[in-house]
């Protein structure tokens, strides 16, 4: 990794991650200000009432009385995991394939750099984006529970925090696997926002259908998710997964980037 390729990297997401992180946490704390007048009205539970047990959980609504229940389906179950898959896809395309298509990377490649070093930085200048905002959502979580008596474990908000981080990485690792392989940017998004889509399905979805409930345990939503990080605190077995998962494609990534021809604009 070059330190200077990682600061420009950096420089290029920066307007639009500040944006997205200013949007994650006032999304955060308007959720967690929610919980006492919505607690004390004693509707949340009255919400899903009338849902079927199978759809409340595919839905992240479990308990949605409780503290944790609250969070879990306003923003754990979906909504931030979305919006950090979302990210990873977005920011990692855009520095790779999308840069390749408009001919911005044929300088930098031209350069005495290998091309996986090229690659590596802005990959881990992506992560780093990822970070950061999975930590200052989970901070925000921690400072404003208290103030709005909303009562969550620090060790919950550290693991679901980590587990949005690996599901953004996971779909950054992805397009990196696929703009390594050459694919153009509008293919790279199409195919890394099915695989997002698909793999939510599968976490989701396909435990409402009985039979095929056993196949959600292949999906990096259940790494991330399955195991309840928020109320069980860190899983050790999907973390790994996910981590193993993203080396992989990484690899994938940057093995082929050095074997193909680079487009010229």
């Amino acid at each position: 990794m070059n330190a200077e390729l990682l600061k420009r990297g950096l420089g290029a997401q920066l307007r639009s991650s500040l944006i997205w992180g200013i949007s994650m946490v006032a999304l955060t704390a308007s959720v967690v200000a929610l919980w006492p007048s919505l607690s004390r009205s004693g509707s949340l539970d009255s919400m899903v009432a009338g849902l079927p047990p199978d759809l409340v959980s595919a839905l992240g609504l479990t308990d949605f009385g409780s503290p944790a229940g609250f969070l879990n389906g306003n923003l754990y179950a979906v909504f931030l995991p979305l919006l950090f898959t979302v990210l990873g896809t977005v920011q990692m395309n855009a520095l790779t394939a999308g840069d390749e298509d408009a001919g911005r990377l044929e300088l930098l490649l031209a350069l005495p750099v290998a091309r996986p070093v090229v690659y590596l930085s802005r990959y881990a200048g992506v992560a780093l984006v990822l970070g950061v905002l999975a930590a200052a959502t989970g901070a925000t979580v921690g400072i404003t529970a208290p103030v709005f008596d909303l009562d969550i474990g620090a060790a919950g908000i550290a693991a679901v925090s980590l587990s949005m981080f690996w599901l953004g990485l996971f779909q950054a690792s992805l397009v990196l696997a696929l703009a390594g392989l050459g694919l153009r940017a509008p293919t790279v998004s199409t195919v890394a926002f099915s695989v997002l889509a698909a793999a939510y399905a599968v976490y989701a979805l396909l435990p409402l259908a009985g039979s095929a409930a056993d196949l959600a345990r292949w999906s990096p939503w259940h790494w991330a998710l399955g195991s309840q990080p928020l109320t069980q605190g860190f899983d050790v077995r999907g973390s790994a997964l996910l981590v193993a998962s993203c080396a992989l494609l990484t690899a994938v990534g940057l093995l082929t980037i050095r074997r193909r021809t680079i487009r010229t604009a």
